[in-house]
C-alpha cells in the first residue's frame, strides 16, 4: 500500500467521523421508588396524594439540563406548580442540597414546571454531581405545597418514566387500590374505682372550749375513664331527722354545721359538727372548701362534695372532720354514720 493510499484513508476516516454525531450513552437510574401518600383511586371520590420520589443518576446534571419525569395517563396534574415541589440531591441521603426553584430556570434557580403528565426539572447554571441521590418531593409534603396529584380513577399498576436531557433513564411501578385502608374497632369499658383510707374516724373528747379534729382524716380515692369525670357526694345519719354527732342516750344532738342546722360554721365562734374538702386534682364544692375552724355542715341528703370534669387516675380527696361541743352538752358518746358515694359521669 503506497504513501499516498494511506493518507487518503485517513482522511477519509475523520470526514466519517466528523460527519456523523456523538451518540451520547444513556445510563440506568438506579434505587428508583416513588412513596404515595395515598392508593386508593379516585372512584366514585376524588383521592390526592403525596408523591417522594427517589433516584440515583450516575451521570448527574449538568448546567443547563433537564430531568424529566412522566407520570401515567389518567393521574391528574391539576394546580401543582413549582411551589408544591421539592427537590434534593446529595451523596449520603439525598437532603444535602436543596434546590431553589422557581416556574423556570434562571441562573442557580432551578425551573419546575408540568406540562401535560411531564414534570421537568430544568438547570440554569446549577449542577448534581454523579451518582447522588436524588428526592423530588411533590404535594403537600414539600415545604408550602397545598396541592396533590389526584389518584387514577381505575385500580392497576401504573408506570412513571424517567429521562431527560442529563442522559440518565429509569422507569418505577406504582400501584393504585380501589381501597387502601381498613378499619381497626375496639371497646373499652367504662370503669371506675372508689376507696376510703379508713372506715372510722374518732373525735376523741369534743371540747366545749375549743374545736376539736377526728383522726384519722379520711381519704378517698377515685380512678375513672368517664369522659366527664366524677362526682363525690355525702350525707350523714345524725339522730335520722337532723344531720349531726347523736347521743342516744341522752337524746342529744350536736347539729351540722350548727344547732341551727345552718349549711356552713365557723366552730371558733359557735358549737357545731362539720367538715373540710381538700385536693389537689378535684373541685371542693361549697361550703366544703374552707379551711381552720370553718365547717360545712352535713344533710341527711346527699350533698355534692366535690367534683372532677374529666377522665381521672388515683385522685384523693380528703375529709378533715371537725366539731366542738355545747357546755350543756349531756355527757355520752356521740356517733354518726356518713355515707360516700362516687359517680362516674360517663
Amino acid at each position: 500500500m503506497t504513501k499516498k493510499l494511506l493518507i487518503c484513508l485517513l482522511v477519509i476516516s475523520v470526514i466519517l467521523l466528523l460527519s456523523f454525531p456523538k451518540i451520547a450513552r444513556a445510563d440506568a437510574l438506579t434505587a428508583l421508588s416513588d412513596t404515595m401518600s395515598r392508593l386508593a383511586d379516585s372512584t366514585p371520590t376524588a383521592v390526592y396524594a403525596d408523591h417522594t420520589i427517589r433516584f440515583t443518576t450516575p451521570s448527574g446534571v449538568d448546567a443547563a439540563e433537564d430531568i424529566d419525569i412522566t407520570m401515567p395517563t389518567g393521574f391528574t396534574i391539576g394546580t401543582v406548580d413549582y411551589s408544591d415541589i421539592d427537590v434534593s440531591w446529595g451523596a449520603s441521603t439525598g437532603y444535602e442540597n436543596e434546590l431553589t426553584l422557581a416556574g423556570t430556570p434562571s441562573g442557580t434557580t432551578w425551573g419546575a414546571s408540568f406540562t401535560g403528565q411531564v414534570l421537568s426539572v430544568t438547570s440554569g447554571t446549577g449542577t448534581i454531581s454523579t451518582n447522588s441521590k436524588v428526592i423530588i418531593e411533590i404535594g403537600l409534603n414539600a415545604s408550602g405545597g397545598n396541592a396533590q396529584i389526584q389518584n387514577h380513577a381505575t385500580a392497576a399498576t401504573y408506570t412513571i418514566s424517567i429521562a431527560g436531557s442529563f442522559g440518565d433513564i429509569g422507569k418505577m411501578a406504582i400501584v393504585i387500590l380501589s381501597n387502601d385502608q381498613f378499619t381497626v374497632t375496639g371497646t373499652v369499658d367504662p370503669t371506675i374505682t372508689f376507696s376510703l383510707s379508713a372506715n372510722s374516724t374518732d373525735f376523741g373528747v369534743i371540747s366545749a372550749t375549743s374545736v376539736t379534729t377526728s383522726s384519722p382524716n379520711i381519704t378517698l380515692t377515685v380512678s375513672t375513664n368517664a369522659e366527664n369525670g366524677y362526682s363525690i357526694n355525702i350525707r350523714d345519719i345524725g339522730n335520722t331527722t337532723n344531720p349531726g354527732l347523736y347521743n342516744s342516750s341522752a337524746a342529744s344532738i350536736i347539729g351540722s354545721a350548727d344547732g341551727s342546722y345552718n349549711n356552713s360554721a365557723d366552730l371558733s365562734a359557735v358549737a357545731g359538727y362539720g367538715i373540710q374538702c381538700s385536693s389537689a386534682t378535684a373541685t371542693c364544692s361549697s361550703p366544703y372548701n374552707v379551711s381552720g375552724d370553718n365547717v360545712g355542715g352535713y344533710e341527711l341528703a346527699a350533698q355534692t362534695f366535690a367534683t372532677y370534669a374529666d377522665p381521672a387516675s388515683s385522685h384523693t380527696i380528703t375529709i378533715t372532720s371537725k366539731a366542738k361541743a355545747l357546755g350543756s352538752s349531756p355527757a355520752g358518746i356521740y356517733t354518726d354514720t356518713v355515707t360516700v358515694i362516687a359517680t362516674g359521669n360517663f
